[in-house]
C-alpha cells in the first residue's frame, strides 16, 4: 500500500481511514523505511535516530488515531489516488512534500510531428474495402437509385436541363405516360411569391373548356326553395343542419362541398373537420355562391380551384393522358392565362419562375416560360 495513502491525511489535518493492528504495524515499517531510505532530500547527520523516532510513533498510534471518519469525507484524497505515482518524503510533521512537476500541465504531443503509418498516433489507419457499385447503385444521381425501372425507362425520352415548348412537352408527356391506369395530367408552376403575406397569396379558380375527365360527387348546404333548385341542377347530396350533423359524425363522401350565403354561421362550426381537408366552403374557390345552379354546373362541367403551397408552388391539374393533345392544350393554356390574370397585388419582381408539366407517375418536363406565355397570348388571340 502506498505510503501517501496514510500521511496524505495528515497534511490535511484529518485522520486515515481505519485500519487495522496488523496494518498499524505494516504502516510503522513503512514510516522507518521512507524516512531511512529516501532519495529525494539528503538525510541528515541523524537520520537513523530520525527514522527509529518516527517507527515509534508509528507504532504508538501518534500519527494515526483510532477512531476515523468514513473515507468518503476525503475527496481530496480520493482525488490523489487518481494522480501519477510520484516520489513523497514523510517529515516529521507527516506532511506530504511532491514534485512540482505534479502541478504543470502533462506534455502535449502533436500526433502529426509522427510518421510511422498510424493515423493519429494510436494505431494504423483503417481502409474499409470498396467493392465496385452495379445496378441503381451505379447511378450517378441519388434520387434515380430510388426510382423503378420504368421511371428509368422512360426518362430517357426527354433531356432532363431542356426547357420544351407546350405542343412538345404535351406529346412528350402523352408517351412517357406508362402506368396501368389512366393518370393525370399535371402543370406545376413555381411562382415569386410569400404566402405567409396577404397581398401574396394566390387562390382562385380555373374553367377547364375541355373538363377534368373525372366525375365530381358535389354536396350542397342550403335550405328552403334552393333545396329543390339544388337537386335539379345536378347535385349528389342536398341537404341543411341534417347534413351538418352528419359530416360532424364523419360523413364525408363528397368531393365539392358547396353552400349558399345564408348557411354559412352553421357551417362554420365544420372548420376544424373541412378545413384540413381542403373541403371548407369559400367565396375565393366559388363554393360559396348565391346562383347554387350556375355553382354546381361550373364545378360538374371542369371547374378547378387551386392556391399556392408555402413553398410558392401551385400545383394544377388539366385533365387526362388520354385526352386528345389539342384538349390538353386548350386547357393548360387556360390554366396559364388564369394564374396570370390572377396575380397578387404583392408580388414583386420576376412572377414566373419555372414551369413544369408531368404525368401522375411520369418524370417532369421542363418549360420555356417566354415562349409559353406568347403562345398563351396567340391561342388568346
Amino acid at each position: 500500500m502506498p505510503l501517501r495513502y496514510f500521511l496524505y491525511p495528515l497534511h490535511l489535518g484529518l485522520s486515515p481511514p481505519p485500519s487495522t493492528t496488523t496494518t498499524m504495524a505494516a504502516a510503522a515499517s513503512l514510516c522507518a523505511t521512507a524516512a531511512a531510505s529516501s532519495s529525494l532530500l539528503a538525510p541528515p547527520a541523524g537520520a537513523a535516530s530520525s527514522a527509529a523516532s518516527t517507527a515509534s510513533q508509528c507504532s504508538s498510534g501518534a500519527l494515526f488515531p483510532t477512531s476515523v471518519p468514513s473515507l468518503r469525507a476525503y475527496p481530496r484524497l480520493l482525488l490523489a489516488f487518481r494522480r501519477p505515482a510520484v516520489a513523497a518524503v514523510a517529515d516529521p510533521q507527516g506532511a506530504v512534500l511532491e514534485e512540482d512537476q505534479e502541478q504543470q500541465e502533462p506534455a502535449q504531443y502533436d500526433d502529426d510531428d509522427y510518421d510511422d503509418g498510424y493515423e493519429g498516433g494510436r494505431g494504423p489507419a483503417f481502409t474499409p474495402p470498396t467493392r465496385p457499385r452495379t445496378g441503381k447503385a451505379a447511378l450517378p444521381l441519388k434520387r434515380d437509385r430510388t426510382r423503378s425501372k420504368r421511371f428509368l425507362e422512360i426518362q430517357k425520352l426527354r433531356e432532363s436541363k431542356k426547357e420544351y415548348d407546350v405542343p412538345t412537352a404535351i406529346s412528350l408527356m402523352k408517351q412517357m405516360a406508362s402506368a396501368r391506369f389512366v393518370e393525370s395530367a399535371e402543370a406545376h408552376f413555381r411562382m415569386n411569391l410569400d404566402p405567409k403575406y396577404n397581398d401574396q397569396q394566390l387562390r382562385a379558380t380555373v374553367n377547364l373548356p375541355k373538363g377534368t375527365g373525372q366525375s365530381v360527387k358535389i354536396a350542397v348546404l342550403t335550405q328552403g326553395e334552393k333545396i329543390d333548385q339544388a337537386r335539379a341542377a345536378g347535385a349528389d347530396i342536398v341537404g341543411g343542419e341534417d347534413l351538418i350533423e352528419q359530416i360532424k359524425g364523419g360523413f364525408m363522401e363528397f368531393d365539392k362541398l358547396i353552400a349558399s350565403p345564408d348557411m354559412m354561421p352553421k357551417v362554420a362550426s365544420l372548420g376544424k373537420i373541412l378545413g384540413p381537408r381542403g373541403l371548407m366552403p369559400n367565396p375565393k374557390a366559388g363554393t360559396v355562391s348565391p346562383n347554387i345552379t350556375q355553382a354546381i354546373d361550373e364545378f360538374k362541367k371542369g371547374k378547378v380551384e387551386y392556391r399556392v403551397d408555402k413553398t410558392g408552388i401551385a400545383h394544377i391539374p388539366f385533365g387526362k393522358i388520354d385526352f386528345p393533345e389539342e384538349d390538353l392544350i386548350s386547357n393548360f393554356m387556360a390554366v396559364v392565362r388564369s394564374v396570370e390574370r390572377n396575380k397578387p397585388s404583392g408580388a414583386k419582381g420576376i412572377y414566373w419562375k419555372t414551369a413544369y408539366l408531368c404525368s401522375s407517375m411520369g418524370p417532369s418536363i421542363k418549360l420555356n416560360i417566354k415562349e409559353m406565355l406568347d403562345y398563351g397570348s396567340e391561342s388568346s388571340d
